[in-house]
């Protein structure tokens, strides 16, 4: 697969062109040298022609007798048994596991590699011998070139549930140590019980079964079935038996399995390995395993001596420990071979490979699948649960049309609608969006004082300029730039019906630990040539102002350059209200929502909202599912699709409405939408005077 065969042709498996003998021919893995087997047909009408498990002989098990009754009687000095037929038949299949075989299928010359045919003529699994899968087909091209490149170390898998993934496994970490002398295969799984049960059922239950020449001698000495590692040498003996038995053959290999620990298999030398379920790992982070693993099958000069196959669905990854999630996402990002470094390997050494459930399901004699019978059924499947989020994203999980819907990682408890964040993440993922990092420049001039020897500045504009470190992330800078004047003393916004800021203060003077203060810059609805073209963050602020009167001045900044008024979350504090009070920027700061106004308890007004208020509190996670899930029907039908950062749709995937500590970003953006679509919601009821007087004066010390 991995090397140019003269006269064969290229096929494209998932990025690898994968490299087919001519039509007939194999390719000879000892004499590195094509080899005519010709064409399998088990008819000579096309449409009878497919593939077909072709049993033992009718003569094999009289013949086996023959042979276990001379091994009985034969003396010291006599000569081994020989059948001309029998040998025949295993110069056939050992030809056919090494080299591959071709078969008819309706017409069409199929190719298989030797492992495919293994799997498909010899290998039991538990519903009895495999089909002919044309996705099994292209799963073992990819595998089998994976196995011969020499720059790589393995396969990375990504399938549905119940396609035989494990026993695929079990073959592939069984094949080489059971035809090679002194070599080991290794097998983990998410936890060490599963490990076992993949042992057992895809390693030794398939073994046992293998016809005698395909079985190689095996430690017997524990019983016919082994517990915890097959060895392929002779059954441990004492006395006489044991010096008669030390001229047997045997190859000396041993297979077994561990636990899920990350340092199981450390300093142990790898052949073949088989990491079952390695996406759904819940005792360790998988990428620190398989940094460990991957030195298991390099030799001394760091050449490849190994092949490693990982295989799992993805379902619901279980472990909270952190980074465990993000592990199996690096480890398969890591994993991309049309993307290698400058030594010829992807950064973990494997390939990837993902199964489409699209193409497992409804298969027609020839091995078929019909995509459109599937995907018709894998959609009304999720037509049936959409209301029920959780459920929805489980069954994605089980059955993902796309390598994005298996990493479908929607916190179970997420409190918005996931599927379509995921989405949106997704999009962003495939067509990246420019956010240009700048930090704000405040312009000064200065005038004189009504105080002698004093001079004031006054704020004229607010500029920007590119920068790494400046902490604000601009989508779009305002359409109207310092769109605010000075009347008498105040300063006032004069875009307030364009944009909207929302701010997450810190309770620390130093923000260095914990919740980053954030900003948040939002666009309000904007119709264009009758397009609603609003609705979306256009600014995020995500850096740590060294003091708060630092942030604060960063949030002014940004309401004098978009000219419009900050929301303040004010449960950390009101520090900001003397700052804006000594600079006369009172007008940039907006009052509490009247959508976070409880009219039972109506409390005084002031600045900002308070989100130790329950009302308040039940308001900001009211108008977020409005405007994520579109579960409101006065025209915000859902407008996730419009956020363009990631960072902020992270924070939505996983926000925890009762721990809202680590989302910052979350509440910059809640704070926003309680003033955009939280008082959209009150022009059909009965609306709150507000107060005559837009500013009372508090009682506040300003210290010069």
């Amino acid at each position: 697969m991995y090397s140019e065969i003269p006269q064969g042709k290229k096929i494209d498996i998932q990025g690898l062109y994968c490299n087919l003998p001519p039509e007939g021919y194999v390719w000879n893995n000892i004499t590195k040298k094509v080899d005519y087997s010709g064409v399998y047909q088990r008819s000579e009408i096309k449409e009878e022609q497919y593939w077909e498990r072709m049993p033992l002989p009718d003569w094999y098990k009289e013949t086996m007798k023959r042979w276990d009754s001379y091994e009985k009687n034969k003396k010291d000095d006599a000569e081994e048994f020989y059948d001309e037929e029998l040998e025949e038949y295993k110069k056939q299949e050992w030809d056919r596991r090494l080299n591959g075989f071709w078969f008819r299928s309706n017409g069409d010359a199929v190719y298989i590699v030797g492992s495919h045919y293994m799997y498909m003529q010899w290998w039991q699994i538990d519903i009895g011998y495999p089909k002919y899968r044309l996705p099994d087909l292209e799963y073992f091209y990819f595998l089998q070139y994976c196995i011969e490149d020499p720059n790589c170390m393995g396969m990375l898998e990504i399938t549905k549930r119940r396609f035989g993934k494990t026993y695929r496994g079990g073959l592939f970490v069984t094949d080489y140590p059971t035809r090679t002398k002194m070599a080991n295969g290794g097998i983990q799984s998410k936890t060490g019980g599963d490990a076992k049960k993949v042992f057992s059922k895809a390693v030794i239950s398939p073994f046992k079964r293998l016809p005698r020449f395909f079985r190689p001698e095996y430690d017997m000495s524990g019983g016919l079935t082994p517990k915890t590692e097959l060895r392929l040498q002779k059954t441990n003996v004492r006395g006489k038996k044991a010096e008669d038995s030390l001229d047997k053959d045997e190859l000396g290999s041993l297979i077994d399995y561990q636990s899920a620990d990350l340092v199981a298999y450390d300093g142990q030398k790898l052949h073949t390995y088989f990491s079952d379920e390695w996406a759904k790992i819940i005792e360790c982070n998988i990428y620190d395993r398989h940094d460990v693993v991957r030195y298991c099958l390099l030799d001394d000069e760091g050449n490849i001596i190994g092949k490693a196959l990982y295989s799992s669905t993805v379902e619901q990854l279980e472990s909270e420990k952190d980074g465990v999630q993000e592990a199996a996402i690096n480890l398969w990002n890591d994993s991309d071979h049309t993307a290698k470094g400058d030594n010829l390997r992807t950064a973990s050494g494997l390939y990837r490979f993902f199964m489409t459930a699209d193409r497992t399901r409804n298969f027609d004699l020839y091995g078929i699948p019909n995509v459109e019978k599937t995907v018709k059924a894998i959609l009304a499947d999720r037509e049936a649960v959409k209301h029920n989020q959780r459920t929805l994203a489980a069954r994605i999980r089980k059955e993902p049309r796309t390598i994005e819907e298996a990493f479908f990682l929607g916190n179970s408890n997420c409190e918005f609608n996931a599927l379509n964040i995921q989405k949106q993440l997704q999009e962003l993922e495939q067509n990246p969006v420019y956010l240009r990092k700048v930090r704000l420049i405040k312009n000064e001039v200065i005038i004189k004082s009504p105080i002698p020897k004093i001079k004031d500045k006054l704020i004229e504009s607010i500029s920007y300029m590119d920068a790494e470190s400046g902490g604000w992330y601009i989508l779009e800078e305002p359409k109207k730039p310092n769109n605010f004047k000075k009347i008498g003393e105040y300063y006032e916004p004069l875009s307030k019906l364009d944009y909207q800021i929302g701010v997450d203060t810190t309770k620390d003077d130093f923000a260095i630990n914990g919740s980053k203060p954030t900003i948040c810059v939002f666009k309000k609805s904007c119709i264009i040539d009758g397009e609603e073209t609003g609705l979306y963050p256009v600014a995020l602020y995500l850096d740590r102002a060294r003091l708060d009167i630092h942030f604060d001045e960063e949030v002014l900044k940004a309401c004098m350059w978009y000219g419009c008024t900050a929301n303040y979350e004010v449960d950390a504090g009101t520090q900001f209200y003397r700052y804006f009070a000594k600079l006369n920027a009172n007008y940039f700061l907006e009052w509490t929502p009247k959508f976070a106004q409880d009219p039972v308890k109506m409390k005084p007004l002031k600045p900002g909202s308070q989100s130790s208020d329950p009302f308040q509190l039940a308001a900001q996670l009211q108008v977020t599912k409005m405007y994520i899930d579109g579960t409101s029907n006065e025209g915000y039908n859902g407008h996730v699709h419009r956020v363009k950062f990631p960072t902020l749709l992270q924070q939505l995937l996983k926000y925890d409405h009762s721990k809202r500590t680590p989302y910052d970003q979350v509440i910059s953006l809640m704070m926003c939408l309680l003033c955009v679509i939280g008082d959209s919601q009150l022009l059909s009821k009965t609306t709150i005077k507000k107060p005559t007087n837009l500013f009372p004066k508090y009682d506040i010390k300003l210290v010069s």
